[in-house]
């Protein structure tokens, strides 16, 4: 079996990769690909491209190859694909109780205008820069914003500003001027490519901030892939908005039974994907941002149900499995 590692829109060492393809098969007769227990879409970061080319070149047939992946959504018609469970619901769910927490922990107790928006990041990818650049120009109120950039060559969080111009060339300008002015690190997290627990110990902030701007790993192509990311919030009991793959808000409500926020601003970004996605964002966190304190307050309380909703949700879903 060959484990391939990938980040936001591309493969990690393609050319080992296409080498460790080719002399799987050799010795096998067949190629048996594991993702890592993580689930991009493989049209998006260039697998089947890949693969596509090493199967004319040395005439292999599609059938012997095997794909496995954690895509709710993967599907080809020549490449065997088998889908596992969604591990990182119950993964965090379990290192979140292993910090202590509960509903208790945050049930009525968030400081709504303390910060209004978090964006808790490692990986600095093109979205995420660009949503922490909007935030601290376009708003009013204090914020918590943090990511672990670094510019350590091949490592996981370093700074890779190609996806920048080919996603999103407008916030180039921006980006370069927020890393230029330095990002506030993730307190008490090691960066690089941390442990589930490590993932959930931020939860120790999430009283601190009203709205948590997610932005999960794999947002481009047809995925839906739940991380740390989206179970954060729903366990602290915090709203959220999301950057995610074209559609996600609407699966994670047909299947999985939780509740969003479109009764308090506008999710028709879950249509949209890539950059059409961060400018209808932007629109919904101008609209949050115009609101008085005492609006931001009482949104809040009139949220405390479907936010239980979630929580006590997450936990009958981890209870069945």
């Amino acid at each position: 079996m060959i484990t391939i590692l990938t980040s936001h829109n591309h493969i990690w060492s393609a050319e080992s990769v296409v080498v460790d393809i080719i002399k799987e098969y050799q010795t096998t007769g067949q190629v048996v690909i594991s993702l890592n227990n993580e689930g991009p879409c493989c049209d998006a970061v260039g697998l089947y491209a890949l693969l596509d080319k090493i199967c004319l070149a040395f005439d292999i047939n599609k059938s012997d190859i095997k794909i496995i992946t954690c895509n709710f959504e993967e599907q080809h018609p020549e490449y065997q694909i088998e889908k596992l469970p969604q591990s990182w619901v119950k993964t965090a769910y379990i290192s979140s109780k292993g910090f202590g927490y509960n509903k208790k922990s945050f049930y009525k107790k968030k400081n709504v205008l303390k910060n209004i928006f978090g964006c808790l990041y490692n990986i600095p990818s093109w979205n995420r820069l660009s949503l922490i650049a909007y935030i601290k120009n376009h708003t009013n109120r204090p914020n918590l914003l943090a990511c672990n950039g670094t510019w350590v060559a091949d490592q996981h969080n370093s700074y890779y500003l190609n996806p920048v111009t080919d996603f999103s060339p407008a916030e180039i300008y921006n980006i370069v001027n927020l890393i230029e002015e330095g990002i506030y690190p993730l307190p008490n997290h090691p960066g690089n490519k941390p442990s589930a627990k490590e993932n959930t110990q931020v939860l120790e902030y999430y009283n601190d901030f009203f709205i948590d701007i997610v932005a999960e790993t794999y947002t481009n192509g047809l995925t839906f892939f739940i991380t740390e990311k989206t179970i954060r919030p729903i366990y602290a009991l915090t709203p959220f908005i999301l950057f995610a793959a074209q559609g996600f808000l609407s699966t994670l409500k047909s299947d999985y039974g939780f509740k969003t926020f479109d009764q308090y601003w506008d999710e028709s970004y879950d249509v949209y994907q890539n950059y059409e996605r961060i400018q209808k964002i932007y629109k919904v966190i101008d609209y949050i941002d115009n609101k008085s304190d005492s609006e931001l307050v009482s949104m809040y309380n009139d949220m405390l149900d479907i936010l239980e909703h979630n929580y006590n949700r997450l936990q009958e879903i981890n209870d069945k499995k």
